[in-house]
């Protein structure tokens, strides 16, 4: 199923933090490690598989989120926790990119709806709205503190274990491209989708 072109690979949750990073934290940075930080993409969407349905409350408390609300969106899936220093690192590009749709028009236009979807794991929801403020995170995400949602794509090489992970997937619902590795700009997310939307 991972027949696809590997793109570039980078370090993920395996590093460690600085003098002041509290237990908590560190104990986190233990369970969770990247895999081998490689990133693959399906150029020929015949060989694309299709991506489960993703459902859950955001970390706001109230907004229920369902995936298949968005037919015909590509959709930009983060894996994120707020304890992940290379998480915390993209967070910022990742809310770029969100913005860079959304002035664009292309957030509803016909064939260019582009909708940004967190996935956080292993945090409370206190931690995880003090996140999306901090970075500007305007889009949902889900409250996966069991990482079942990340379950979802472990046929597909990626396990809850591996954040930050970030999925693309295409208009038709099939997956385009899987990141297993921190984003180092906003301008590889929107490239990335752009060629989502083409195909």
């Amino acid at each position: 199923m991972l027949a696809a072109l590997p793109l570039l690979a980078a370090a993920a949750c395996s590093e460690t933090g600085g003098e002041n990073t509290n237990r908590v934290n560190e104990i986190n940075r233990d369970r969770f490690v990247s895999g081998d930080g490689s990133n693959y993409r399906w150029e020929d969407p015949g060989e694309r598989f299709d991506a489960p349905r993703l459902t859950g409350t955001a970390v706001d408390g109230t907004t229920e989120v369902d995936t298949d609300d968005w037919a015909g969106a590509v959709l930009v899936v983060n894996f994120w926790g707020s304890w992940c220093p290379p998480c915390v690192a993209e967070a910022p590009f990742l809310a770029e990119a969100a913005a860079y749709f959304a002035e664009q028009g292309q957030g509803r236009s016909e064939g260019r709806d582009v909708r940004f979807l967190g996935v956080n794991i292993r945090d409370t929801d206190d931690a995880a709205l003090a996140y999306e403020r901090r970075y500007g995170i305007e889009y949902p995400s889900i409250s996966d503190p069991a990482g079942r949602v990340a379950d979802r794509f472990v046929d597909y090489g990626l396990s809850p274990t591996d954040i930050p992970a970030t999925i693309v997937i295409d208009a038709e619902h099939r997956v385009f491209s899987i990141w297993r590795s921190d984003f180092k700009d906003a301008e590889t997310i929107i490239a990335d989708v752009e060629q989502a939307l083409e195909t």
